[in-house]
Order: C-alpha cells, then sequence, then structure tokens
C-alpha cells in the first residue's frame, strides 16, 4: 500500500519545484562494485548488491540505494520486486540524478495503472536539465503520460522531440503518426497551442503544415534554414516550378545494382523531357554501385559546378555521401541512410518498411486492431513485418499470432486451429508473402472460418503471375503506386510506355516511377519550403517533406481482382 500512497505524498513536492538532476553523490565502493555489474548487464545480480547496501547504509544513502536496486529490477525485467524496492525509498531525502530515476519509475507505474495526470505532475523537468542519455526514456514517458491523460498536442510534442534520437525507419512512422494526431485537433486548438511552440520546436513544422492545410494563418514564419536550400536556383514559376540551372545525377551504371540505376534513370529521363519549360543541364555519374564511388561522383559533380545532386540509389551509397557533410549544395537521395539527411537535403525512398507502415495504417483506419500475421524468411517480408508490429502497436493493435511458411508449406489447418477460438479470432490476416507462398495461404484461407476476414499485402505479392494463377489471390489488398492505377494526370501511359521501355515493365515499373517522381521533386523541392502545406501528387503517390529532410509518400491501394490489380474499392 505504500507505493500507491507514494505518489501522492510526491506532487506537492512536486508543484513546488522538480529536482535538479545533475546533482552527484559521492560514492563508496561497495556503490562502485553495483554500478559495475549494472555496465555488464548483469541486472539482477545489481539490483541485489544494491539492496545489499540498502540493507546497512543510513538515510539518505540508503535510499538511494533502494531507487538504484528498482532500477536494476526493472530492467532485469522484475516489475514486482521493482516497485517493492521503491516504496522502500524516502523520495523527500533524494536529490539530483536519483530524485530523477525516482520520478521516472514512479511516473512508469503509474502509466500502468492509467493514471496519466499524476505521471505528467512527476515528469515536469525542465528539459534543460535532462541529461541527453536519459531524454528519451523521459521523451518516451511523458509521451505515454500525455496519451493515458488525453492530451493529444502534447503527446505530438513529446514525439516530435523524442524523434531527434530515432534511426530513420522509426523517424517515418513517428512522422506518420504525428501528422495523423494533429489533424485530429479541431483548428482552435491546434492554433491556439500551436502559438506556443518557438520557431525551431520540431514540432513547428508539422503543425504548420497542419495549419496551412486548413486555410489557417501560421503564428509566426517558419525556419528556412532546416529546409532544402534552393535559394541560387532561378526564379520560381508561378506554380512554384524551380529547378535548378544543373543538375547532376549519381546513379549505378555498372556493378549489381545497374539494372535499378537504370530504370530510376530511364523515368527521370522521361519526366525530364516530357516537361517543355526550362530545364537544367543534366549530367550523370556513375556510382558503380559502391560508396566509394558515390563519395567520388559527389565530388566531382560539386567540382563540376552542379547546383544539386540528386541521388545516389543504394543504402550504403546515400550514407556514405551523407557522411562527407556539407556538401554546400542540396542533395535528394534516393534512399534512407543510417543517418538523417543533412541540414539543406532530403532523402526520398520506396522501401519495404513503409508498406508495413501502410498496410498497419489501413487496418487501424478500419477498426481491425487483431491482426494474424503469415511471414516467411525473405528479408523484404521481415522489413515490413518489423515496421508493421511496431506501427500497430503505436495505433493501439496487437499481432495475435505469427505463422511462418516455407517453400513445402502445404497443410495450414492445423496452424489455423488456434486462432479459431473467440478470444483470439483475428479481424483482419496481414500476408507479405512472395506469389508462390501467398497462392499456398489465400487457398487454404478460402476453405477455413477466416475465409471472410480482409487480408492485406504489400507489393512483394506481385510476381508476374498468370491471371488463372493469380486468381486465388483476388480480393486482398496491398499499396500501390497510382501511375500503375492510372490515377494519375499529367505522366505518360504506363501502358503505352511499357510497349516501348523493358525498364517500364514488370518489376522495374515502381523503379520507373520512382525515377519519374524525382525529377518531380527537383522541380517542385522549393515549394516544399515556401508552402508548407503543399503535397506533390506524384507518380508513386501523394508526397510531402517533412521537418526531418525526408519525403514523406502515401500510396494509393489495390485491389487483386480476377487474377489482376485494380483500385481499390473505397471501405
Amino acid at each position: 500500500m505504500r507505493l500507491r500512497l507514494l505518489p501522492l505524498l510526491l506532487i506537492p513536492l512536486l508543484m513546488a519545484g522538480c529536482a535538479t538532476v545533475s546533482t552527484t553523490a559521492v560514492t563508496s565502493s561497495a556503490e562502485q562494485s553495483a554500478r559495475s555489474l549494472t555496465s555488464a548487464g548483469k541486472f539482477a545480480e545489481s539490483a541485489q548488491a544494491w539492496q545489499q547496501i540498502a540493507l546497512t547504509a543510513r538515510s539518505p544513502a540508503r535510499d538511494r540505494a533502494f531507487v538504484q536496486a528498482a532500477e536494476a529490477f526493472e530492467r532485469a525485467g522484475n516489475t514486482a520486486a521493482a516497485k517493492q524496492a521503491l516504496a522502500q525509498s524516502n523520495r523527500r531525502k533524494l536529490s539530483g540524478d536519483d530524485a530523477f530515476r525516482h520520478d521516472l519509475l514512479s511516473a512508469q507505474y503509474l502509466i500502468a495503472a492509467g493514471q496519466g495526470r499524476e505521471a505528467v505532475a512527476l515528469l515536469g523537468q525542465d528539459r534543460s536539465g535532462v541529461a541527453a542519455a536519459d531524454a528519451p526514456r523521459w521523451h518516451r514517458l511523458r509521451m505515454q503520460a500525455f496519451e493515458a491523460n488525453g492530451q493529444t498536442f502534447d503527446v505530438a510534442a513529446e514525439m516530435a522531440a523524442l524523434n531527434d534520437s530515432q534511426p530513420p525507419r522509426e523517424r517515418a512512422a513517428a512522422i506518420r503518426n504525428i501528422s495523423r494526431l494533429l489533424a485530429g485537433l479541431d483548428s482552435n486548438t491546434l492554433s491556439t497551442r500551436s502559438a506556443g511552440l518557438a520557431g525551431n520546436d520540431p514540432l513547428y513544422p508539422l503543425a504548420a503544415r497542419e495549419l496551412s492545410k486548413r486555410g489557417l494563418p501560421l503564428p509566426h514564419p517558419l525556419d528556412r534554414s532546416t529546409q532544402v536550400r534552393t535559394q541560387a536556383f532561378p526564379p520560381a514559376d508561378s506554380d512554384g516550378y524551380r529547378p535548378p540551372t544543373q543538375l547532376a545525377v549519381l546513379l549505378p551504371a555498372s556493378g549489381p545494382v545497374a539494372s535499378a540505376g537504370a530504370a530510376a534513370r530511364d523515368g527521370l529521363l522521361t519526366g525530364y523531357y516530357g516537361e517543355v519549360r526550362r530545364r537544367p543541364l543534366i549530367k550523370f555519374y556513375d556510382t558503380a554501385s559502391t560508396a566509394a564511388g558515390a563519395q567520388a561522383a559527389a565530388t566531382q559533380a560539386v567540382a563540376d559546378g552542379a547546383q544539386m545532386i540528386i541521388g545516389p540509389l543504394t543504402r550504403d551509397e546515400v550514407t556514405a555521401v551523407f557522411a562527407q557533410g556539407d556538401l554546400g549544395i542540396p542533395v535528394l537521395a534516393l534512399n534512407r541512410g543510417s543517418d538523417a539527411p543533412p541540414t539543406g537535403s532530403a532523402s526520398f525512398a520506396l522501401l519495404p518498411d513503409d508498406e508495413g507502415l501502410f498496410a498497419a495504417d489501413r487496418f487501424a483506419a478500419r477498426g481491425q486492431l487483431k491482426v494474424l500475421v503469415f511471414t516467411q524468411a525473405d528479408d523484404s517480408v521481415q522489413r515490413a513485418l518489423a515496421s508493421f508490429r511496431e506501427q500497430l502497436r503505436a495505433r493501439g493493435g496487437e499481432i495475435v499470432g505469427e505463422i511462418a511458411i516455407d517453400d513445402s508449406a502445404s497443410d495450414l489447418a492445423g496452424k489455423l486451429l488456434p486462432y479459431i477460438v473467440a478470444d483470439r479470432m483475428p479481424t483482419g490476416i496481414f500476408m507479405p508473402l512472395r506469389p508462390a507462398q501467398a497462392r499456398v495461404v489465400a487457398a487454404q484461407l478460402k476453405l477455413s472460418p477466416l475465409a471472410a476476414l480482409p487480408r492485406v499485402s504489400t507489393s512483394v505479392i506481385l510476381g508476374g503471375g498468370t491471371v488463372k494463377l493469380d486468381d486465388v489471390l483476388n480480393g486482398i489488398e496491398y499499396p500501390e503506386v497510382p501511375w500503375l492505377l492510372g490515377s494519375r494526370s499529367g505522366y505518360p501511359d504506363a501502358s503505352a510506355l511499357a510497349g516501348k521501355l523493358n525498364s517500364a515493365t514488370g518489376a522495374s515499373q515502381r523503379l520507373f516511377a520512382f525515377g519519374l517522381d524525382a525529377w518531380k521533386l527537383v522541380a517542385y523541392l522549393d515549394r516544399f519550403g515556401t508552402d508548407p502545406g503543399y503535397s506533390l501528387p506524384g507518380a508513386t503517390g501523394d508526397l510531402r517533406l517533412d521537418s526531418f529532410g525526408v519525403i514523406q509518400r502515401d500510396p494509393n491501394w489495390a485491389e487483386i481482382s480476377s487474377g489482376r490489380p485494380r483500385a481499390a474499392p473505397a471501405r
């Protein structure tokens, strides 16, 4: 009972002033030994060591040791012991880092109990006083506390602040979720709360975009120093068309991904030559499919006087080019590197990871939050599934089970039985499978009690099968590029091009569409910086630039019908 009463005793104290988190206490040899166990990842042993210290120490060393024991127990996965240890620590006798950790753990347990308001009160430390190593945990707990308390704008703010420390894939998901949260706010709340944001707040560009979409005024101008630098380009046309004078394109013309580079190149050139207005001088550089080749190409492009670089294409190449730092001109990379784009540059990608996000959002938007997953040992499948897991959980859903499929899979009846009971019955099926495996699963699902459930896949399900073979896939939805569904005006007809260019057929079609959009982004990148609400209707989807330099993409949805992709009906 002591732990249940503890937060009520703490809140008045915290209201009077939260603890500074930089104070360091004198450390005994026993404490040094306990800390060494923590550093070695031996959390259970560390927790026992701290408890032993607490039993022999006097306050405040005793209270500090119990907090450290609670932390170690929690990291060891023993929450019950962590709560018990925390309850034995007197918060009033703690200061600095020890008080801060007491607050973090107390807030964590309050959030788990649904007491968001109390947790918010414990997490009111000044951001500048939180150590960099603790900031991600602190922001994450604040985000969860605000969510439990129904404070949507504050959830978005913490999510944006947390995004600075996230890898590119997690950033892409977070931006989608922040935009969704802001879109759900009423205009008065959005305007009022946005006015309280500083111009350099990571949430402000996203809030500004939502305000602009609604035709509402911005409280203050966007900081263009973080946008793609196009100031040296010739003046823009009235619609925002503003390509550079000289453009360098870094693509692999040799090496293992040369065919992918050719498809993207052909798409870019198709868009380029289809433009009747001023076009830049364009020069291609072979990256040879290597990181070193990409760096050398970028260096040469700058020396040749390029005003902008587009490319390179692979993750390793992009990482290598971005590692060179500021090249003095904007770079539009055609993949995501291991780090975010440098200030003034951007990245655009077609990734299986994103398709996993799209699929999770598709289920969540329809309230289908209990999903059964079929998976296989394939890199694209596993990347899509990893994103799907995280995003579905973020949207309040759960995966009720995962069934692995291999080449010999024939009878799934036994594997489906556990999911045909009331408490485990899914509301949707996610099956990001290659065509052969997808056909096996789809055929057997038709004969099961799960036959009526909505099924969603990714574009890996497409493999050039015949109409007769793919007829079994009818009804399965997947995210598709609008150009291939005939739903984009201003682009050459996909079917007509397929009869003329090999790179516009089969598996290369999406990369060709990607190249089409690469040219569009070159031409209209400046407008993203001047019009925060701008969304470019591209061949691969609706495109927008987020505040982290990533081109976000919203695809269309297709459904397999009579063995062939068609635009999915609205539902």
